[in-house]
């Protein structure tokens, strides 16, 4: 089990390295899907099925991680622990099933993106699921964490993300007419006022939630990676409001993702 521990520990720092690189690279490279999407990256499928197949992984593997721990017994049973389990598959059962299938319009995102998302999320999995149910200390966790503050201010965090982030993508979503229609529209009202990406605004606020109310080194990483990956790309989605509807959208005197600063 040491050996697992060290493993553990190494793959943590490796995972916050490689996120710092991405965020380097993703200043120069646009990821194609949604308003960005080309056909330059290979075979494409319908996004909402590449959601799906991209978001499930981390879903399906945090269940099989917390069956593993219980099937063999390597931590016992712990509410506060399962009740984190359920925050976080909370998101993943609204963003693996239920935000595909609300998806309008017939855009595409290609395969290989959905490859990187699939390898990233299962890696994801590992990191929470695993210090979840397997190498956080046994008293990590006691039953006063409910009212730690810890644990009460990034719940609070976590939601607010969580109702931002789905009611901006909710407005988006019914900017468009019908499940044909495949313009793109500039987003209006809250939480659209002051940034032009608010739904990944939200996300973050959400992630950044979840790694205070874990307090744990595998939290920080996932919010690394969610910052590394929507930080710029609310840029090329700025970049692309900016291309498409110019003056409309530059009066609007928005910001890129967060208020009076970004």
């Amino acid at each position: 089990m040491e050996i697992w521990n060290l493993f553990y520990d190494y793959f943590l720092i490796a995972m916050a390295v490689f996120a710092g690189i991405v965020f380097i690279l993703l200043q120069f490279v646009t990821v194609p899907y949604g308003m960005t999407f080309h056909n330059r990256w290979g075979i494409s499928v319908r996004s909402n099925l590449g959601w799906m197949i991209m978001e499930l992984p981390v879903f399906l593997t945090m269940f099989l991680i917390y069956l593993f721990s219980l099937a063999y017994n390597i931590k016992p049973f712990n509410f506060v622990t399962f009740s984190i389990f359920v925050l976080f598959q909370l998101h993943y059962l609204q963003r693996s099933f239920i935000f595909p299938m609300l998806m309008r319009g017939t855009s595409k995102m290609p395969v290989s993106i959905i490859a990187t998302g699939f390898f990233f999320n299962t890696c994801n999995a590992f990191m929470q699921g695993g210090w979840l149910f397997c190498f956080s200390p046994v008293d990590q966790y006691p039953i006063s964490w409910f009212w730690s503050p810890q644990f009460i201010i990034g719940t609070i965090l976590f939601f607010i993300g969580m109702i931002v982030n789905m009611h901006a993508d909710r407005i988006i979503r019914k900017l468009r007419k019908n499940d044909q229609d495949n313009n793109y529209y500039i987003p209006k009202g809250w939480p659209f006022k002051y940034i032009s990406s608010a739904n990944y605004f939200g996300e973050l606020i959400e992630w950044l939630g979840f790694a205070i109310l874990s307090w744990s080194f595998a939290g920080v990483v996932f919010f690394l990676w969610s910052f590394a990956n929507i930080v710029p790309r609310s840029k090329e989605v700025y970049e692309r409001y900016t291309q498409f509807f110019g003056d409309d959208f530059k009066k609007l005197n928005r910001y890129k993702i967060f208020p009076f600063i970004y």
